[in-house]
């Protein structure tokens, strides 16, 4: 049966979220059955979302509009510093904070391997970032800051991903402790799209860069010092949260006349 258009047009939003979700928790479930890196790409699902409903519900121009997203570059090159840098700062700063705390760096750190840390922290983010961003970013957002504060639309949008997250929440491969981080990270997202007139190649750019650092972080404490260097990095990016709308207002640095596309203001509120 052929997808009907007008349910679409009425429910982009809802089928988005639909498809972003079976596949992340089809994709997980399929792993702790025959585990293989390929399920990896089952997170290309909020991107193939995004193309799909964008395609139905917006046709060609709303195609032209998604994808011009994804490489729109033309920003400033302080906001390439912002995405690409920003990371490692609040990385730093939780790392800082729980020296000051007491904390103590490993003495036996197992550092991955060159060839690992560039497939895992270096393929795998770019990867991550390709499969997500266009489709939280380029597709949802958008939607949801139409009749919106840029702030509620953030905070919507951490709430969804999160839903995205549960599989490994669920199985206890990722802490509770990201839920804060998905949700600050939504807010600090929302800031540098409304600077880079919706650039998502700078969503892409900061979500590699968070993942990144992961791997050089996380193996410099152990015990119950990784686990207090986890809390400090919430606390960073509470921080970081609480800090940029005090800054920039709740509409989070967006210019009235750009505040959202032609296509997306068109969708029904209760649509996005």
């Amino acid at each position: 049966m052929d997808p009907n258009p007008s349910f679409i047009k009425r429910y982009p939003q809802a089928i988005f979220w639909a498809i972003a979700w079976a596949t992340s928790f089809f994709g997980y479930y399929m792993s702790v059955l025959y585990p293989s890196d390929l399920w990896l790409l089952f997170i290309l699902g909020p991107f193939l979302g995004g193309v799909l409903v964008t395609g139905f519900a917006d046709g060609r121009g709303g195609l032209k509009t998604f994808f011009s997203r994804i490489v729109r570059w033309r920003v400033g090159i302080q906001w390439y510093a912002v995405a690409l840098l920003l990371p490692l700062v609040l990385r730093l700063a939780a790392f800082g904070l729980n020296i000051v705390s007491g904390a103590k760096v490993a003495t036996n750190i197992q550092w991955p391997s060159v060839s690992d840390l560039f497939l895992e922290s270096f393929v795998f983010s770019i990867i991550i970032a390709i499969g997500e961003e266009p489709g939280f970013r380029g597709f949802a957002l958008p939607r949801l800051l139409v009749g919106r504060p840029a702030l509620a639309a953030s905070l919507i949008l951490g709430v969804l991903h999160t839903i995205w997250h549960l599989p490994l929440l669920i199985a206890g491969e990722e802490s509770l402790l990201i839920i804060p981080i998905i949700l600050s990270g939504a807010i600090l997202n929302t800031w540098l799209f409304n600077h880079t007139r919706g650039s998502v190649l700078m969503a892409m750019f900061l979500h590699a860069s968070v993942d990144l650092w992961v791997g050089i972080f996380n193996p410099l404490f152990s015990g119950a010092d990784a686990q207090t260097q986890y809390v400090w990095l919430v606390v960073v990016y509470a921080a970081m949260a609480v800090l940029l709308p005090i800054l920039t207002g709740k509409e989070l640095g967006r210019k009235p006349e750009a505040a959202v596309d032609t296509l997306a203001a068109e969708q029904p509120v209760l649509a996005g």
